[in-house]
């Protein structure tokens, strides 16, 4: 059986608008217990931000995370996978790029998938790709 994103996927993502504070998704993330959220600006996906990727803004100098929204800091250079793409393709995707992190659609926003989850449903692949 070929291993599809359906199988790994974090399903019931959360979301916030692109005009929502560093410090508000910063909140939303921490009370939701989760490390990622989908940025959404008119209803479409603008990208995703990490709790990493707060953490790595929130310590440079000058930043504000009251006064600096979070379309500021999300990465818009996002990939799309699908439920049926199958982990091959997501694994070779980010390898090939600098994304750890993957909204899933299936006409709407479904889920995301991560490296982590494909590390957790297929570790003996990842191995082989590191060596």
């Amino acid at each position: 059986m070929i291993l599809q994103v359906r199988h790994a996927m974090k399903g019931h993502p959360f979301t916030i608008p692109h005009d929502a504070s560093v410090t508000e998704t910063a909140l939303t993330i921490i009370t939701a217990g989760i490390d990622t959220i989908v940025v959404t600006k008119n209803n479409e996906i603008l990208g995703v931000v990490t709790s990493n990727d707060i953490l790595r803004y929130t310590y440079t100098s000058g930043f504000n995370p009251a006064k600096t929204t979070v379309e500021t800091i999300t990465d818009e250079d996002i990939i799309l996978a699908r439920p049926t793409t199958s982990l091959d393709d997501v694994r070779n995707i980010m390898t090939e790029s600098t994304t750890n992190t993957l909204p899933v659609v299936d006409k709407e926003l479904v889920g995301y998938i991560t490296l982590r989850d494909l590390i957790r449903v297929q570790p003996e692949k990842m191995e082989a790709q590191v060596a």
